[in-house]
Formats: C-alpha cells, sequence, structure tokens
C-alpha cells in the first residue's frame, strides 16, 4: 500500500517537474539563440581580423625557421595554440558536435573518438590536398585556396544531409513507437479481458514482461543500429572540411623549402583542435545528463517521446545551421572555421 502510494505521489510530481524544466530548457535556447544572432557578424569580423594576425605570425616565424632552430619552436607552440583557440571560434564543427551530442542518445567514448578523429581528418586532408595540388599539378596559391572552398562547400552540404538522417530517423522511431504502443494496448487490453476472472487480472505489460511478446524496442538497439552510421556521418561533415590555418601554413612552408614543418604544425594545430573539441563534448554531455536527470519520465516502462524530440530538433537544427553556413559562403564571406 505504501508503494503504490508513492508511485502515485511520483506520478503527480513528475510531470510538475518535467514542463517546468522543459520550459527552461526553452527559454535558455531562445536567450541564447537570440544573443548569437545579434552578435554573430561582430563575432565573426573579430574572428577574421584575429586569425588575419596569427596568420601573419604564423608565415613570419616560417620565414625565421629557416635560419634560426629556436623559431621552430616557437612555431610549434603557436601552431598548437592556433589549434585550440581557433576551435573556440564559431566553427561548424562544433555546431555539429555539440547539437548532435544534445539531442541523441551518445555515449562518451564515442563522442570523444568521433571529436578527435574529426580533428585530425581535417589536418591530413589539408595536408593530401594541397601536397597532391603542389606535387602534380604546379598549382598556384590561389588554385589551392579555391581548391580548399569547394570542400568546404561539400562539407556544408554534408552537414545538412546528417540533419536531414537525423530528424528522419527521428520521425521513424516516433512513428514505431506510436505503432507500438497502439499494439500494447490492444494487446494488453484484450489481455486482461480474457483473465478478467482469474487472479491474473493485475497482470501488467513491462518490456520484459516474459509474456513472449515484444512491446516496444529497447531505445539502445533502435540506436546502436544506425548511430555508426551517424557517427562516420559527422566525421565526415567535420573532417572533410581541410584546416584553413593548415593549408596555410603548408603553402607558406612550401614556398621556404622546408614543407616537412607545414606537415609537423598542421598535425599540432590538430592535436589542440582534437583537445578543445573533445572538451566541449564532455561538457555538452555533462550538461545533458543534468537537464535528463531533470526531465525523467515518471513511468520507466513506457518509452517516453521527449528523447525522439529532441533528437527531432537537433536535426532540423543541422539543416538550418548547413542552409546557413551554403548562403553565407555565397555572400564571399570567408568561412573562419
Amino acid at each position: 500500500m505504501d508503494h503504490q502510494h508513492t508511485e502515485h505521489h511520483h506520478h503527480d510530481k513528475a510531470p510538475k517537474n518535467y514542463w517546468l524544466g522543459a520550459s527552461l530548457v526553452l527559454a535558455f535556447l531562445a536567450i541564447g539563440g537570440y544573443f548569437l544572432w545579434q552578435y554573430w557578424p561582430t563575432l565573426m569580423i573579430n574572428t577574421i581580423k584575429w586569425q588575419r594576425e596569427i596568420n601573419g605570425q604564423l608565415s613570419d616565424l616560417i620565414y625565421d625557421a629557416k635560419d634560426h632552430n629556436g623559431a621552430i619552436y616557437s612555431l610549434a607552440g603557436l601552431s598548437f595554440l592556433y589549434g585550440v583557440f581557433h576551435s573556440l571560434g564559431p566553427g561548424h564543427g562544433k555546431m555539429i558536435v555539440t547539437t548532435y551530442l544534445a539531442t541523441n542518445p551518445a555515449k562518451v567514448k564515442a563522442s570523444l573518438i568521433m571529436t578527435v578523429v574529426s580533428a585530425f581528418l581535417q589536418a591530413f586532408v589539408a595536408i593530401a590536398l594541397v601536397s597532391i595540388l603542389l606535387a602534380f599539378f604546379n598549382s598556384s596559391m590561389r588554385e589551392i585556396n579555391s581548391a580548399a572552398d569547394r570542400f568546404i562547400t561539400l562539407s556544408f552540404v554534408a552537414m545538412l544531409l546528417l540533419g536531414v538522417i537525423v530528424a528522419y530517423r527521428a520521425l521513424k522511431q516516433a512513428w514505431l513507437l506510436i505503432k507500438q504502443q497502439k499494439h500494447h494496448h490492444a494487446h494488453s487490453h484484450s489481455h486482461s479481458h480474457s483473465h478478467s476472472h482469474s487472479h491474473s487480472h493485475s497482470h501488467s505489460h513491462s518490456h520484459d514482461c516474459g509474456c513472449g511478446h515484444k512491446h516496444f524496442a529497447n531505445a539502445d538497439e533502435i540506436n546502436q543500429a544506425t548511430s555508426m552510421r551517424e557517427y562516420l556521418a559527422i566525421i565526415a561533415s567535420i573532417g572533410i572540411r581541410p584546416c584553413t590555418g593548415a593549408v596555410l601554413v603548408l603553402l607558406f612552408a612550401n614556398m621556404v623549402d622546408m614543407y616537412w614543418i607545414g606537415v609537423v604544425s598542421a598535425i599540432l594545430m590538430a592535436i589542440g583542435t582534437a583537445i578543445t573539441t573533445s572538451t566541449i563534448a564532455i561538457m555538452t554531455l555533462s550538461g545533458k545528463k543534468l537537464v535528463t536527470k531533470y526531465l525523467s519520465a515518471s513511468d520507466d516502462h513506457q518509452p517516453s517521446f521527449t528523447p525522439l524530440a529532441f533528437k527531432l530538433l537537433g536535426g532540423i537544427l543541422l539543416i538550418v545551421l548547413g542552409t546557413i553556413l551554403l548562403n553565407s559562403q555565397s555572400y564571399g564571406m570567408s568561412p573562419v572555421l
């Protein structure tokens, strides 16, 4: 009796907590979105200015490295710092990772692997692109930059497609859930009806009640099947875009006949970027854990639509961001990150 009473009390309390939490999260998102919208142009201009200054220092250090070995260490340090701070700016790599992690089920280990692989892929794409264009096509600096721009456009398209995949999956899972709940309801109704005069009238169905019917697919089962494909799509949409700093350093290093310095510098930038993005990923997951704890549904046996709503929101956000980035690029705005 006590157990029933506390359970009933828990049922009453949960929706209140749930709606309070949900409205707080929405308010926070709305305020954040407004400020981002207001300050985005200023942020972009300042970041471009800051990046030009750093690029100038990097090129000076490469020229100095030809005569002074000490400059090589300064260049190594600055390349690493460039990777760290460059990835703190308004970049689409973080947008993808944070949006995806905040709205989709993801494990810490998988998230870290994803962010680190993406960062290194950016550096390797830059090294491969510049090396091939220099070695086989003897391309000019302008040609190499326009080739890098084409890859950047590709990465925005990949981001848009990732949004479509995530949104489509969320809608598909919601549809399956509705069907399963209808089946579950019809089944439990007929089950209780047939046992109305027997002791098993009180038999209630949980997702592992052992009556031979699978009432709904486990969330983990649904997610694991396709999350690997999504992780690969994320790595592609971030990593296919060559690191702009790395491209520049490689071009300067080639000019002074010290190409290897450019390669080392590009890898150090990737290490810096990986540290920043994985820290942001862990922070996102920790924040999400707190919110999820607060919004946890009252009934453990009934699958909640909340995660799917968040997933759909995440997909839509990625589609919107991808479209904005594609448009801002067509206005000739330098894609900073």
